[in-house]
């Protein structure tokens, strides 16, 4: 997520999010003489990745490739077809992106269109695969260009007709420039290497048939033309079952053309659909029996629907960290935004329906705010990649198992540990015990401090009734002005029973109850700003004496500068992480 603000921020100047990015500043001369770190790349090495490529991976740190790729990259970097499962932050990106810019590196002679050629289901997702790759194309210069929504069609047949290397694009804004002009359809032709990114989430309404008539598009343009075969990549976060069987299928393809075809909109179908040139393409699959990482802890917390806000609050109070609450719906998000902001949490909001300039600003303002809180749909649960977020909470249970290895993917990165905390209501038991079904596990509940929950409780209930009282008032703000400006627009009349006037009664009595609104959320913030003042104590504890009757080391919680919660100064610092190690973290299931 790095650099999203300014991808976000370029969209009023000049330049797009889109435009196609040189790999490096420096022009050729000048990166000869750029002295390269002390980062011993030998293991890419013996791998056959070209030296202009590990150049930049010494600039960026990467010693030891991960463990997706050092199992993709010998049959990639030989022209195989891959069809791989990895779970979210393992290095899927530099696994196809190393093949595309490898052959970018090889090239001799002019242009004759794109090497490559990434489809990701969505923006967020193919901003970020560009600017890996860019980092990546830092000492051979590859073209990298990106195609999404949000950017104005001149300038979208600008970057097509910039001689890209390498083009990252959503499905429907590809099509939509390339079904409607014949240059760009036949630029598909040039296409050496394709990949497909998070394929899995393809599938949803809306990608699915885009992609159809690109596959379409690139096989029958790829038939047309003496070159080799095209290399294909189709990369998953998780592992399904139809693309097992898809892989033998693909071997068995020249003996049954069409018996046992994929169900229509499966991932079989579109494994099937891309067009494998190799007959039987390498299968690498480094998921885990669980489905989640290996350094996740997971935990649940049992609650009524009704009191999870007290155990949000407690959680982000007790345990400071940078959080993603995820939730399943929208409606969630706008109601719990202004509650956190009033409790002094540092929240901001991520879902679908939000301006694309926003979302990435919010992403990037939390990537770089210590303990930020952002309260997501499930727009930021695939493909994102938000870095150093230490805790998921699941506000509600997620729809699916699949959603919440997605979900709880977030966290626990890049070999860095990571907690995912459910939060379950009795309304949700089945819906739970049919996710661990599926995950084959149980989830061990974590250990809360009744007694510091009950103590916050008075401000979350203060918090809740305020935004409450701000949100009617707002509505009815809004709907007056609303019939206000649409009737000053077609010059019309409302009547004073519908409409009263600042003069007459009605409306006098109207302006006064809102000014008592007024008041009273006044007086109420006014009381939750004392509440919030206070620091937080434990059973038995006296602010005045450094003693208790619960608490035997209390002095020495109180004058620990390194242990110290400001919130809950009598709280044992200790992490959630540990904590919820401390209770068992996840079970397998028998």
């Amino acid at each position: 997520a790095s650099g999203s603000e300014a991808d976000a921020d370029s969209d009023s100047g000049d330049e797009e999010p889109g435009d196609a990015v040189p790999g490096g500043a420096e022009d050729a001369s000048d990166s000869e003489d750029i002295e390269d770190p002390d980062v011993d790349v030998t293991a890419w090495e013996r791998l056959g990745v070209h030296m202009d490529l590990l150049r930049a991976l010494r600039h960026l740190g990467f010693a030891k490739p991960t463990e997706i790729q050092s199992k993709t990259l010998p049959s990639a970097l030989k022209g195989r077809d891959i069809i791989g499962a990895a779970e979210t932050g393992s290095g899927k990106t530099l696994a196809f992106g190393i093949p595309m810019l490898q052959q970018v590196s090889k090239r001799q002679g002019a242009w004759t269109g794109p090497t490559g050629l990434v489809l990701a289901p969505t923006r967020e997702l193919a901003i970020q695969v560009k600017n890996h790759l860019v980092a990546m194309a830092r000492f051979n210069k590859a073209r990298v260009a990106v195609i999404v929504g949000g950017m104005s069609q001149a300038k979208q047949e600008r970057l097509l007709n910039s001689q890209p290397d390498i083009i990252v694009a959503t499905p429907g804004r590809l099509w939509e420039l390339a079904s409607t002009n014949d240059d760009y359809l036949n630029q598909l032709k040039a296409i050496r290497i394709l990949a497909v990114d998070e394929a899995d989430r393809m599938l949803e309404p809306g990608h699915f048939k885009e992609l159809k008539f690109i596959f379409k598009a690139v096989n029958e343009q790829r038939a047309q033309t003496e070159e080799g075969a095209r290399q294909t990549f189709v990369f998953s976060a998780t592992l399904l079952k139809d693309m097992q069987l898809t892989k033998r299928k693909i071997s068995q393809k020249a003996q049954k053309r069409n018996a046992g075809r994929p169900q229509p909109g499966t991932m079989g179908d579109l494994v099937e659909r891309v067009g494998f040139q190799d007959k039987q393409p390498v299968f690498v699959d480094v998921t885990l029996a669980d489905a989640t990482a290996r350094t996740l802890t997971e935990s649940r917390i049992d609650c009524l629907a009704s009191d999870k806000d007290h155990y949000l609050y407690y959680l982000l109070t007790r345990y400071p960290a940078r959080t993603l609450v995820f939730v399943n719906s929208i409606d969630s998000i706008r109601r719990m935004l202004p509650m956190l902001r009033l409790l002094r949490v540092n929240a901001l909001g991520l879902h679908a329906q939000m301006e694309q300039r926003q979302r990435l600003k919010n992403v990037d303002r939390f990537c770089t705010t210590e303990n930020a809180v952002l309260v997501a749909s499930d727009v930021a649960a695939r493909g994102l990649d938000i870095p150093q977020v230490e805790h998921v909470i699941h506000y509600q249970v997620p729809r699916s198992g699949d959603l919440y290895v997605h979900r709880s993917g977030r966290t626990a990165r890049a070999q860095n540990e990571g907690l995912a905390i459910l939060m379950v209501s009795p309304e949700e038991r089945k819906l739970y015990y049919k996710m661990c079904t599926k995950l084959g596990k149980d989830i061990s509940a974590f250990p809360v401090d009744l007694d510091l929950v009950g103590r916050l409780r008075p401000r979350v209930e203060l918090a809740r009734d305020i935004e409450l009282r701000e949100h009617k008032l707002d509505k009815r703000t809004h709907e007056r002005n609303w019939f206000k400006k649409n009737a000053e627009d077609l010059d019309i009349e409302l009547d004073s029973d519908f409409m009263p006037s600042s003069d007459d009664e009605r409306g006098v009595e109207t302006k006064y109850q809102e000014k008592q609104d007024k008041l009273q959320i006044k007086a109420l913030k006014s009381r939750l700003s004392q509440l919030l003042a206070k620091r937080v104590l434990g059973s038995g504890v006296n602010e005045r004496y450094l003693s208790s009757s619960t608490i035997s080391d209390l002095a020495e919680r109180l004058t620990d500068a390194t242990n110290f919660n400001a919130a809950m100064p009598t709280a044992h610092m200790e992490t959630a992480l540990e904590a919820a190690k401390r209770r068992g973290g996840k079970q397998k299931r028998d």
